[in-house]
C-alpha cells in the first residue's frame, strides 16, 4: 500500500510541472484534444447503445421483467463500461503519445534536465522509433482485449461484480498505461524495448500500478484525459527518477572506483 501511495504521489507531482514549463505543458494539450474527439464519438456510441446492450444481456441471463432482471441489467451495463474503459483509456494513451511524440519527448527531457539528469536519446531514427512504438502499442492493445472480456465477465457477478470490475480495470489498466507513459524517460536511460521496460518496472510493481491507476482514473473524468495528459508524462518521468533508474539499472549509482 505504501508503494502504491508513492506511485499516486508521482502522478500528482506531475501537475507541478505546469509551474515550471507552462508553455510546453500547454502544447501537450493539443495532441490529447485531437485524439479525444475521436474517442468522444466512440464513447457517445457506446452510451447510446448501452441500454439496449445491457437489456439484451440481462434477458439472456434472467427470465422475466422482475427486480432480478433489473439487477442483471445494471450489472451488465457496469460490466460493459468496465471493459470499454480499459480498452479506451489504454488506446487513448498510446495514440496520444504517438501523435504528440515531439512535444512529450521534449517535456520529459525538460523534467529530467530540471532534476539534473542528462540522458541520451536512443540511437534510432524518428521513423524507426515511431514504427517500434506502434508495434509495441499494438502488442499491448492485443492484451487489453481479452482482459476487457474478463472484466466484463467479472462485472456480471451480482452485487459486487461492477465494483470489482472497475477496481481490477484500474489495476490492470494502470499497469498498461504506466508502461506507455514511461517510454520516453526510460528510453533515455537505455531501456528502449517493451520487454526491457516491463522487466525493469516489474521490480517496482505496486508503485508503478499506483501511478498508472491514478492516471487511469484521471483519464476517465470528462476532459480529464486531455487536461491530465501532459502532467502524466511529467509524472512518469519523475516516477522513473524516484525509482533510481539510470542506464537500465535500478537503485543508486555504484560508487566510483578509487583513483
Amino acid at each position: 500500500m505504501r508503494e502504491a501511495v508513492r506511485g499516486v504521489g508521482a502522478a500528482v507531482s506531475g501537475l507541478r510541472t505546469w509551474g515550471t514549463s507552462p508553455r510546453l505543458m500547454a502544447l501537450g494539450l493539443v495532441p490529447g484534444a485531437i485524439t479525444a474527439v475521436v474517442f468522444a464519438v466512440l464513447a457517445v456510441v457506446i452510451l447510446l447503445q448501452l441500454d439496449e446492450w445491457s437489456r439484451s444481456i440481462a434477458g439472456a441471463l434472467v427470465d422475466g421483467d422482475g427486480w432480478l432482471s433489473g439487477v442483471a441489467q445494471v450489472g451488465a451495463a457496469l460490466a460493459i463500461l468496465a471493459g470499454a474503459a480499459l480498452v479506451a483509456v489504454y488506446a487513448f494513451t498510446a495514440v496520444t503519445l504517438l501523435a504528440g511524440q515531439p512535444f512529450f519527448e521534449r517535456l520529459s527531457r525538460d523534467v529530467d534536465a530540471a532534476a539534473g539528469f542528462d540522458g541520451s536519446d536512443p540511437g534510432e531514427t524518428a521513423w524507426r522509433s515511431t514504427v517500434r512504438g506502434m508495434a509495441e502499442a499494438l502488442r499491448l492493445a492485443c492484451l487489453t482485449v481479452p482482459l476487457a472480456i474478463g472484466l466484463f465477465l467479472v462485472g456480471l457477478v451480482p452485487v459486487v461484480g461492477g465494483a470489482a470490475a472497475f477496481t481490477l480495470g484500474a489495476v490492470f489498466g494502470g499497469w498498461f498505461v504506466a508502461l506507455e507513459l514511461t517510454t520516453y524517460p526510460l528510453a533515455r536511460r537505455g531501456v528502449v524495448s517493451l520487454r526491457d521496460r516491463r522487466t525493469l518496472l516489474r521490480g517496482h510493481r505496486w508503485r508503478v500500478i499506483g501511478f498508472g491507476a491514478a492516471c487511469f482514473l484521471a483519464f476517465l473524468v470528462p476532459l480529464g484525459a486531455v487536461a491530465f495528459m501532459p502532467a502524466a508524462v511529467a509524472g512518469a518521468t519523475q516516477l522513473v527518477q524516484r525509482l533510481g533508474v539510470e542506464r537500465g539499472i535500478t537503485g543508486p549509482r555504484p560508487p566510483a572506483p578509487p583513483s
